[in-house]
């Protein structure tokens, strides 16, 4: 016979992993979040590249050596330039960033409540007798559940992996 506290360290044990957050995903939503993983990865790496070319920028101001007329305004102009590529760039990945983990995070979310809400649908009435003290308390329930698994893909992940 196992005891209240054997049976309290076997729960405590079997945690869920990471993979299972995207149990209820489909081919959709790999995309999205193959894109949303793109999107990470290029908002990541735009802030070191913005410190690079600031610091040409900086460098070509403080050199002496170049005169005002000849390469001065021109190497001002060409790092002026990446700069601005860099943002556009920057903005497309975070862009795809926000809407991809978002997007799929919905989609899995709506799965989610509409299994739960079937699991719940096919317990007999006497489940409902004993367990349930009302319906507002399974439409919470089923509303707090979902919207905690739409949080964590749409906003922790990306941060995860970022």
């Amino acid at each position: 016979m196992c005891t209240t506290n054997e049976n309290m360290t076997i729960q405590k044990k079997k945690n869920g992993s990471f993979r299972s957050i995207f149990m209820h995903a489909d081919l959709i939503d790999f995309l999205l979040m193959a894109l949303g993983f793109f999107g990470v990865i290029c908002d990541g790496i735009s802030t070191p590249l913005m410190l690079v070319i600031t610091s040409k920028l900086m460098n070509n101001l403080g050199d002496t050596t170049t005169s005002i007329f000849t390469n001065f305004t021109h190497d001002i102009n060409k790092n002026a330039l990446v700069m601005c590529y860099l943002a556009c760039g920057q903005w497309i990945g975070c862009f795809l960033e926000g809407y991809c983990w978002t997007r799929t995070a919905e989609r899995q979310a709506s799965r989610v409540r509409a299994r739960y809400l079937k699991a719940v649908l096919r317990q007999d009435v006497g489940y409902f007798d004993l367990h349930v003290t009302s319906t507002a308390e399974i439409i919470a329930s089923v509303s707090s559940d979902s919207l905690v698994i739409q949080d964590v893909i749409s906003e922790k992940v990306g941060i995860a992996v970022y």
